[in-house]
């Protein structure tokens, strides 16, 4: 089905499923946004999304957000959503309307560096590894609020929630949990009142699970796959 549908049609699927989940959870459909990942894609399959009235997109390099963003109109939004090296930091500018991987102090440190040096307040989301997955990035849940107590001390950046990926080859069931206790990680903490933090939102779910995702609270999907097709 992925290689004979087109972008549009796929992107159209994607979109029922999304809302298919929100009446399933009684959630607001306002409150949910798609990110169109468009990873090792080219130019024309974004161009061919945007047509289909995608505007949000994420990138996981910086170095494809700098060969694809000049290309696109400019009423597109762009997420960066792969880790971050602190040495690309630099290459960023005010275009990028959220960082999902702020996960260590040294990025942290970087970007209130960069954001002052430049004028840029960025946006920002602390990726939690939930799963404890050695193989992923991220924070790990009971680190998180040292990390946000020193968010108030670097106010050119500002924490809008908080961002996991599922563990590789987990169970259906296993990422539910995971999502779930990213969720409750999140209610617990905004219980308490950083300075820079508003944890509002919420990235997880991908093209094999964002249904799970929005059943459990997620605000923001990154799907890549659903929509574009395999990686070229």
């Amino acid at each position: 089905m992925l290689a004979k549908a087109g972008i549009e049609q796929r992107l159209m699927e994607v979109r029922q499923r999304i809302n298919q989940a929100v009446e399933r959870s009684n959630r607001d459909p306002s409150t949910i946004r798609l990110l169109a990942v468009s990873k090792t894609q080219s130019v024309s399959g974004l161009e061919e999304a945007y047509r289909a009235g995608q505007r949000a997109f994420a990138e996981n390099r910086v170095q494809e957000w700098l060969e694809k963003a000049p290309s696109l109109p400019s009423d597109c939004e762009w997420h960066l959503v792969g880790r971050l090296q602190t040495n690309k930091v630099k290459y960023l500018d005010q275009n990028v309307t959220m960082i999902h991987s702020l996960d260590r102090f040294p990025l942290l440190e970087t970007l209130n560096n960069q954001g002052e040096r430049r004028g840029i307040i960025w946006t920002a989301l602390v990726q939690v590894n939930v799963a404890r997955d050695p193989a992923k990035a991220g924070l790990m849940p009971e680190e998180v609020p040292d990390f946000l107590n020193s968010v108030g001390e670097c106010p050119y950046v500002k924490v809008q929630g908080l961002m996991t990926i599922g563990a590789l080859g987990a169970s259906l069931t296993e990422t539910h949990g995971y999502f779930r206790q990213l969720r409750e990680l999140r209610d617990t903490l905004q219980s308490q009142k950083w300075p820079g933090v508003d944890l509002q939102e919420l990235s997880m779910g991908m093209s094999q699970d964002f249904e799970l995702a929005i059943e459990e609270g997620a605000t923001l999907v990154r799907v890549g796959r659903q929509i574009f097709g395999e990686r070229e």
